[in-house]
């Protein structure tokens, strides 16, 4: 009788075999029996530990904690018709996995149920605002990020899927590449345009410096009385003078020979 019991006791381990479950996730267990009983998945899910299941059951580990789905979105046309780039991310959580598999299967079920439709709210939401704003207002991307999440949860609940959305996160909002090479040539044509106003000006006021003093020694001529020839003759005489004060011997010749300056 012992040497039945033994032999029952071994089969029954043999045909069994364990499952551990990590902290932060869910086994949704599937029955698939062989002969009698019925399968599918279990309403019920396995914590946490250690368990033991007929060889014929199968078990997926399902993460319960948040799971981030980057999603970067380019070329979205504004509401001013520019074309900008997302680097957006959305954060999901599962509410029932053993509902979710049974309903949804595990494999593809974002990509199948969830993923197109988020990027359909986000090019419909973006053109709503312009350019500029969605780049350096962040009330403005606060806004974008509200409505997106309002639409998206809204889909959620159509298509009865068990997750929560816990966050969206359109990331850093970048022109396209085909607007930034505008937006540089026009910055160049506008520093061009400012740098040339700016020689103008530069032009301008050395001008009037000139004009100013050609005015104030044609004012001097008139008070002393001089006429052309004699106050070119004082100015001469007066750019001699400096020529010798930065000399240490000046020769003057009387006629048309330069002022002979020694150092």
């Amino acid at each position: 009788m012992k040497k039945i019991l033994a032999i029952l006791a071994f089969m029954s381990i043999s045909g069994c075999s364990s499952h551990t479950t990590d902290p932060g996730s869910e086994a949704v267990i599937i029955d698939n029996p062989w002969i009698f009983g019925h399968g599918g998945v279990r309403d019920t899910t396995q914590k946490p530990g250690l368990s033991w299941y007929w060889w014929s059951t199968k078990t997926i580990d399902i993460p319960i904690t948040p799971i981030k789905y980057d999603e970067p979105l380019e070329h979205l046309a504004t509401a001013d018709n520019n074309f900008i780039n997302y680097n957006s991310y959305i954060v999901l959580q599962w509410k029932d996995p053993a509902e979710l598999v049974k309903q949804f299967g595990y494999g593809n079920w974002y990509e199948h149920n969830l993923k197109e439709q988020y990027r359909t709210i986000v090019r419909d939401v973006t053109k709503k605002y312009q350019m500029t704003n969605i780049m350096i207002d962040q009330k403005t991307l606060a806004d974008i990020e509200q409505e997106i999440a309002a639409q998206f949860r809204r889909h959620i609940e159509t298509t009865k899927l068990h997750v929560t959305l816990i966050n969206v996160n359109m990331g850093k909002a970048l022109p396209d590449e085909a607007v930034i090479t505008e937006m540089n040539a026009t910055a160049v044509q506008q520093q061009r345009v400012k740098t040339e106003g700016q020689r103008k000006l530069a032009e301008d006021s050395r001008l009037a410096a000139e004009q100013s003093r050609a005015g104030a020694d044609n004012a001097y001529r008139e008070q002393m009385k001089l006429d052309a020839a004699q106050f070119v003759q004082l100015e001469s005489i007066k750019r001699y003078s400096e020529a010798c004060r930065e000399g240490k011997s000046c020769v003057i010749v009387q006629g048309n020979a330069p002022v002979m300056v020694t150092h």
